[in-house]
Order: structure tokens, then C-alpha cells, then sequence
């Protein structure tokens, strides 16, 4: 089967194809997007900065007991008229130290330039 177009058969099929498609177009209104291929470099790099963090140390002044607290008495009670004072001793301690966290180096992301 041989099918056989006019120039003038093809040219009507066109034009009606046209006058069909136009008003559909026309009457729908729909935003179309542009889309586009491009070749580029793709930077897979990732950068920081170094920040070195100190030790986390913890601090105690009542760690170890010396002595608790106490009175004395000074001057010279034989004396007459002579000042005696009864003084007050705090408690006395020696300080500890604990190490909660110990120094060390944390990378903190940033932007390559």
C-alpha cells in the first residue's frame, strides 16, 4: 500500500493541526519553567577551621579537711587591765582539682575561600 500526499493535502493537515492547537494553547495559561544543562566544576571540598578547646578543670577549695574551725584565747589573763581576746579560727582546707574535660582540638566547618 503506497500512500501518496499532496503538497496541498500535507499544507491543509498542518494548518488544521495549527488552528487546533492555538486557541488550546491560548486559552490555558501556565507558567513554564526554563530548565538548562551546564557543565561545570563541582568544588566537593570541605573546609574548617582548627580550634583547639583547654582542659575543663573543676576546682574545689573545701577538698581536703586540715582542721575545723576553732577559738583560742590571747593576752595576758593575769594581768590586770590588760586586753584578752577570744578569737575565731576558720576551718582550713587544701584545694583539689579534677580534670573534667581534657584539652583537645575540635574542626569547626567553614566556607572554602
Amino acid at each position: 500500500m503506497i500512500v501518496k500526499f499532496t503538497c496541498m493535502s500535507l499544507l491543509s493537515a498542518m494548518t488544521f493541526s495549527l488552528a487546533v492547537s492555538v486557541p488550546i494553547l491560548s486559552s490555558v495559561d501556565v507558567a513554564s519553567a526554563k530548565t538548562y544543562t551546564k557543565r561545570e566544576h563541582i568544588n566537593r571540598d570541605k573546609c574548617y577551621r582548627v580550634k583547639k578547646v583547654p582542659a575543663l578543670v573543676e576546682y574545689n577549695t573545701r577538698g581536703i579537711k586540715v582542721r575545723g574551725s576553732s577559738r583560742s584565747w590571747s593576752g595576758n589573763m593575769g594581768r590586770h587591765g590588760s586586753v584578752v581576746r577570744d578569737k575565731y579560727h576558720p576551718e582550713v582546707y587544701i584545694q583539689t582539682r579534677r580534670v573534667l574535660e581534657d584539652e583537645h582540638t575540635t574542626l569547626v566547618p567553614t566556607s572554602c575561600r
